[in-house]
């Protein structure tokens, strides 16, 4: 039996006046550190109502009614090949501030502090300059490597720092006014380096590409997270503001280009205000795509229940239903599995046939310890949801 869900609305806003530090309304300003003009202007400053949902979020700030949006807004969705790891990153990233910025207390807000062209310097190769060649002292990247061709030297030093995604924690202080309590930078790191040679003509040449050990990742990683530490805790960067503010780092591993499921973190550690960053701890979780050669090796009891699950639904109907499922792992244990039915038939009674179906084999299949999620489609769109939370009993909703 299906559940009924209500989503009811806050209609009051906490609303809370003042000035917020790194939101400028100078749209010509574009240096990092260059102070604010002072203005007897008040700008409202409130944040978003508090929704009941199964995932608790965070509350986000707003500006004149309106959502903050980042400095660097747009930038990543140019650099990060795969939306998915996009998505993982930046919901992981509040996953990550939620162990250490209470959500009752925090709001969010998108990254002010790291600017869109310094962003840029950094995630580019380091160069040393010489002469009239400025280069690039500020890249984070590795140099070039050596060899005698173009391919030589890019393999023998590929570009381990994908992305970085900041997000900002604000926190009402005693004047009831919003200031930063906190910081979370994103490091996005490489598995796979692509890269390809532009000829003289303008014509480029093949997409190479160069797989970086996930050791090499984690060691860069933490090597990285300390230079933008004292990049971001300079006196240049709002007259030293951050420096009284507790930073939080994670690293996260991008999964190949063309790969289906998200990559995953590898460890995080906390800057404590006015100090260098503490010791890392490792995370240990990892998605597998169902059905995969990978999933079988690795969660063979897990993949065996999956295949279980699929011959139920395709033992339903005649027509063949392609079945495919996102485990999502936490120290080796399955947390979530989110799974997608592609269907071809159209009547609304096979729809509703074959949902129940499906929420009766997610019950007498899948632990029930396990978070499920099932998304039946077809050419039209969305045709059903089922949601099993752990302990309870599945939610249908039939479009």
């Amino acid at each position: 039996m299906s559940k009924k869900v209500a989503f009811i609305a806050l209609s009051m806003l906490l609303v809370l006046s003042g000035c917020l530090p790194g939101i400028s309304n100078d749209d010509e300003e574009e240096g990092v550190g260059m102070e604010e003009e002072e203005t007897d202007e008040e700008v409202e400053m409130e944040v978003s109502p508090e929704i009941p949902s199964l995932d608790h979020y965070y509350r986000s700030v707003l500006q004149d009614g309106e959502y903050v949006h980042g400095e660097t807004r747009g930038y990543h969705t140019d650099i990060v090949y795969n939306r998915v790891d996009l998505e993982r990153l930046e919901v992981g990233l509040q996953e990550i501030a939620s162990q250490q910025f209470n959500q009752e207390d925090y709001f969010f807000r998108e990254g002010q502090f790291i600017q869109r062209g310094e962003l840029n310097q950094w995630l580019l190769r380091y160069r040393e300059p010489t002469g009239d060649d400025e280069g690039n002292p500020l890249g984070l990247n590795p140099p070039l490597g050596e060899g005698d061709s173009f391919e030589q030297r890019e393999r023998s030093n590929p570009r381990v720092l994908s992305s970085i995604l900041e997000h900002n924690y604000m926190i009402e202080n005693d004047n009831g006014q919003l200031q930063i309590g906190g910081i979370v930078i994103g490091l996005s790191m490489n598995s796979v380096y692509y890269f390809r040679e532009r000829f003289e003509d303008g014509r480029y040449g093949p997409t190479l590409e160069e797989n970086v050990p996930i050791e090499t990742s984690l060691e860069e990683g933490q090597r990285i997270a300390s230079i933008v530490l004292e990049r971001l805790r300079s006196q240049e960067r709002e007259n030293g503001a951050l420096e009284n503010v507790p930073i939080i780092f994670a690293i996260y591993r991008e999964m190949p280009r063309e790969s289906l499921i998200p990559g995953h973190f590898l460890a995080t550690a906390t800057a404590p205000p006015g100090e260098e960053i503490g010791d890392w701890t490792t995370i240990n979780e990892r998605y597998y795509l169902f059905p995969s050669a990978e999933a079988n090796e690795a969660q063979r009891e897990d993949s065996e229940i999956f295949n279980q699950f699929k011959n139920d639904i395709n033992r339903f109907f005649e027509n063949f239903v392609g079945v495919v499922g996102e485990g999502y792992y936490q120290n080796d244990r399955l947390q979530k599995m989110k799974i997608s039915i592609p269907i071809t038939f159209y009547s609304k009674t096979e729809v509703i046939a074959l949902t129940q179906h499906v929420a009766d084999r997610v019950q007498q299949r899948f632990p029930e310890e396990v978070k499920i999620e099932v998304e039946v489609s077809s050419a039209k769109g969305q045709e059903a949801l089922i949601l099993k939370e752990p302990g309870r009993d599945p939610f249908v909703y039939v479009y």
